[in-house]
């Protein structure tokens, strides 16, 4: 099995449905506090306080010591979205944006209040999980604002024609033939999403530079088991980001696949026979049964903790006769090595798929939960907010696993994920560390993902939302703070109205704010039993897991031009941004942007070997150059070579390819590799781009052919390639 750095969560629930890495930012009014609750009857608040991010945009706005009181001429009982939008006509520009650009997108009942969602839209064209969510109490006082809504478009929308459209849409559909190596675009189907303003910084997308206008797609196969969505620049025609989508889980109806490999997965009758419906007896079937039964018991523990009615909120009807119903298909297979049985479940947007022997009570509620989470907060499945989305995922799971009465609900288990499964143990609530995962913030465990294996560490940083829900329930001693638990059903309360509040972009910090706030609006409501004590609890959990501070992320090696302070005077640049410069793309050597990753230090792309197990392939400069007397080449490159396989950078000076280790560098080839006969490789994760150096003195006068090489073996590498310069000093 590859190293966890190497793999992201393949071996972990997959999933798919971002957050920004801010720095501290000031600690909120309420978080820690041993005085009233923050949401007291009075409407007298002490001050208005804002958080931050890194670039001053305000994240947060909050009173102190009680809520705003409503507009003159909003009464008590009007509508959430009109008493919302009166609170926006003052404070959305606190946000950077007015009032007029943000439109009611729902509205949500909660204890003590309701939820208004807005989302911001700049001349009629919607900005890319830009929202805020405001929070009333009942009589539409104000108890925050929060949320993102992203940068100014700096030009207007592009006019595109039809045809640059039906461009656009192969472009999306290329590019995850692509990232998945499919062969060929055939089977794809697509849809457009329409028009989008995106702002990376909103999802914490490393590099985000400014507002770009795109055109927005999902792509995906008859099946429904691949799905991404793909954002393509309506300027540039380029994949601007790809993300998957699929969420890797009364009426019920579950079908069965029988082991057909990529079979439609869809459980309407046709596409898969009915194995057991509601009312039925047993089938002969354990995977059916066994689905069936935690159906049941996820539908009742949401309904008895929070009173969702969770077939109403994400059931489906196939127009089948069985009306809208949470459905599953169990005994799938696919055509990947290994993929019968398929060692995976998912929720595909709008049923479960299963394969044989996951289907236990822990991974039923956790997928169904991607479906909740997908009906509230909507949280992008990236980064953080997507590493919040999976720990949202698994405390429910656990929740229900806990307390569904199943044999195998022992205290050895308790808050183990997939124990029972043909999976096995996947992850520990109570203990990330033992599976990789961070249990706070400046963990050395944080996964940083540079290279999207994980979709930016979503399966691996969700043990710090995992640590805190661990303390919320039970209750410990963790980072010097002694939380108090509240046990399951307040910890649920907690969560839900968590999941109402929190935008699509959020990250760690977003939560760390929002959690104590959600807490204390259950405060004094009928059936929840929340105190301000339980809350002050809450604070201590978020604080004990680091919630406020940015995550600890490995250096990549970097190197400088010129010593001595002398400047670089290049004599050959190559920044990689198309394919129609001076170099030959071997294989799966492509652009970053045809796997829908830009990622460059210059410009918006670079050259990105994407290989599988047995390519050897290779990055060639199509003539060779000159190289000047006292000349160096320099490049910057990010990478995740696994062990030994193969990548170096070579030269041809007209005796044959040579590896360039073996002339004076910074940072060069230092690793053997199985796949170059023991010669010196690049090996390992760089933690994003850094720089290598070679000193050309002993080429000075020749003409040279540089090539990047790549030798994979039984799994599969990447390494980015940018900013080439061959350059004197002084």
């Amino acid at each position: 099995m590859r190293s966890r750095r190497l793999v992201g969560g393949l071996a972990a629930l997959a999933t798919a449905v971002s957050g920004s890495a801010l720095v501290a930012m000031a600690v909120p009014a309420s978080a820690g506090s041993s005085t009233s609750p923050a949401f007291a009857r009075t409407t007298t608040p002490d001050a208005v306080v804002s958080q931050r991010g890194n670039d001053g945009s305000v994240r947060v706005i909050e009173p102190k010591g009680g809520t705003i009181a409503r507009p003159r001429g909003v009464a008590a009982d009007a509508k959430p979205e009109t008493a919302a939008k009166a609170h926006l006509s003052t404070y959305a520009k606190a946000f950077g944006v007015s009032s007029s650009q943000l439109t009611a997108a729902s509205s949500t009942k909660l204890a003590n209040g309701s939820a208004v969602r807005f989302d911001r839209s700049v001349d009629g064209v919607p900005v890319f999980a830009g929202q805020l969510v405001v929070a009333l109490d009942q009589s539409n006082n104000l108890q925050f604002i929060a949320g993102e809504t992203g940068g100014k478009p700096t030009r207007s929308f592009p006019s595109v024609g039809k045809l640059q459209a039906n461009k656009f849409a192969g472009v999306a559909r290329k590019v995850v033939a692509t990232r998945e190596k499919l062969g060929s675009t055939a089977g794809l189907k697509v849809r457009s999403e329409g028009r989008n303003w995106y702002d990376g910084s909103i999802l914490g997308v490393p590099g985000a530079k400014g507002v770009q206008p795109v055109y927005t797609y999902v792509v995906g196969d008859a099946r429904r088991a691949l799905q991404y969505r793909v954002l393509v620049d309506a300027s540039t025609g380029k994949a601007a980001l790809a993300y998957s989508l699929t969420e890797r889980a009364l009426n019920r109806v579950v079908c069965d696949a029988k082991r057909r490999v990529d079979a439609d997965t869809t459980c309407d009758g046709d596409a898969n026979p009915y194995a057991r419906v509601e009312g039925q007896g047993p089938s002969g079937v354990a995977d059916v049964n066994k689905v069936y039964d935690f159906f049941k018991d996820t539908s009742v523990r949401y309904a008895s903790y929070v009173n969702l009615d969770l077939t109403k909120l994400i059931g489906i009807d196939y127009g089948d006769g069985k009306g809208k119903a949470l459905r599953a298909t169990v005994r799938v297979c696919t055509s990947d090595p290994n993929g019968c049985p398929f060692a995976n479940a998912y929720w595909d947007g709008q049923q479960m798929v299963f394969g044989e022997g996951v289907t236990t009570d822990d991974v039923t509620g956790h997928e169904l939960t991607h479906g909740v989470t997908e009906r509230t907060a909507a949280l992008a499945y990236l980064y953080q907010s997507g590493a919040i989305n999976e720990g949202l995922s698994d405390a429910w799971g656990e929740i229900v696993d806990l307390t569904n009465g199943s044999a195998d609900d022992t205290a050895a288990n308790r808050w183990k994920i997939a124990e029972g499964s043909s999976l096995g143990v996947i992850r520990d609530m109570k203990n990330p560390n033992a599976y990789d995962q961070p249990d706070k913030m400046t963990s050395g465990m944080w996964y940083d993902d540079v290279n999207f294996e994980d979709n930016g560490g979503v399966h691996y940083n969700s043990g710090v939302f995992n640590k805190s829900v661990y303390l919320l329930a039970d209750g410990a001693s963790f980072n010097g703070y002694t939380v108090r638990g509240l046990g399951l059903a307040k910890t649920a309360k907690v969560l839900w109205t968590t999941q109402n509040l929190l935008a699509p972009g959020a990250d760690y910090k977003d939560v760390f704010y929002t959690m104590p706030l959600a807490c204390r609006k259950n405060i004094g409501q009928v059936g929840t039993y929340i105190t301000e004590d339980d809350c002050q609890q809450v604070d201590k959990a978020v604080r004990a897991t680091e919630m406020y501070k940015d995550p600890v992320r490995g250096s990549a090696k970097n190197v400088d031009y010129c010593a001595n302070g002398t400047s670089p005077k290049a004599s050959y640049t190559e920044g990689f941004e198309s394919k129609s410069g001076g170099w030959t793309f071997q294989g799966n050597w492509v652009l970053s942007s045809e796997v829908g990753m830009p990622y460059a230090t210059v410009g918006k792309d670079s050259a990105t070997s994407w290989t599988n197990a047995g390519d050897n392939v290779a990055l060639t400069q199509k003539a060779g150059v000159k190289i000047p007397a006292g000349s160096y080449l320099r490049f910057d490159h990010s990478y995740l070579i696994e062990n030994g396989d193969g990548a170096r950078i070579e030269y041809n000076s007209g005796s044959g390819w040579h590896g360039m280790a073996a002339l004076p560098n910074v940072n060069g080839e230092d690793t053997p590799a199985a796949q170059f006969g023991g010669l010196k490789s690049f090996a390992g994760t760089s933690n994003g781009f850094g720089g290598t150096r070679y000193d050309l003195s002993s080429l000075s006068g020749r003409t040279v052919q540089f090539r990047f090489h790549s030798k994979v073996g039984t799994d599969t590498s990447y390494w980015w390639v940018d900013n080439l310069k061959i350059y004197t000093c002084g």
